[in-house]
């Protein structure tokens, strides 16, 4: 699974790729523009998929290394690891995420607008 993010805050790219190493490890490798991530990319490895995504991942490895390598906690470069990993097991479905700032305007007409349209597919039924 190859995943590929780039940051509008940063303007950098990383490009993410897992692969299953038996039943309960996955490979990692990361490539980035971004010196931090890059650094962190290369203290990662393989992880076990269990502790990434199991009931206490901040105690897992990868977790512990993104909080002292990575320089912002909001980078979606974590994230992108783990819904790769995520996509690799088979735990979640490989689909594009977005994230989006709107004005509250615009969200406002997106909500009203989104609204209408319920209402008119539950007349039309």
């Amino acid at each position: 699974m190859v995943v590929e993010i780039v940051d509008g805050s940063c303007g950098f790219s990383t490009r993410i790729a897992a692969h299953l190493e038996g039943s309960m490890q996955v490979g990692i490798t990361v490539s980035s523009e971004c010196d931090a991530v890059a650094k962190w990319g290369g203290e990662i490895g393989r992880v076990d998929w269990r502790e990434c995504l199991g009931p206490r991942p901040f105690e897992s490895h990868l977790w512990q290394s993104a909080i002292k390598t990575l320089r912002h906690r909001s980078c979606p470069v974590l994230t992108g690891v783990l819904r790769a990993i995520e996509a690799e097991v088979g735990a979640a479905k490989p689909a594009r995420i977005l994230i989006r700032f709107l004005s509250l305007e615009t969200a406002e007409r997106k909500a009203d607008s989104r609204r209408v349209g319920k209402e008119v597919r539950e007349k039309n039924g």
